[in-house]
């Protein structure tokens, strides 16, 4: 007597038929399209916070170019004979 279950029937898998390429295509169009769409409203809502935070960033960066560009002219002065 065995205590295995019994074997069961399997279902008929439940698929979409393949698609062309012309639909495939089409729904990448599609996403592509939302994509770049939802890029642009996340643009628009982040650069009102972003553009004084880059503004500063942009001060600071020219300071340090500034501090380095004298270093630099120090070194090269004092190292020349």
């Amino acid at each position: 007597m065995s205590t295995l279950p019994t074997k069961r029937d399997p279902a008929p898998p439940e698929t979409e038929p393949t698609p062309t390429w012309r639909e495939l295509a089409e729904r990448f169009r599609d996403l592509m399209k939302d994509f770049l769409q939802e890029g642009k409203e996340l643009e628009r809502e982040l650069e009102p916070k972003l553009l004084p935070a880059l503004k500063r960033m942009k001060l600071e960066i020219e300071k340090l170019i500034a501090h380095l560009e004298q270093r630099a002219a120090r070194r090269g002065g004092a190292k020349r004979p």
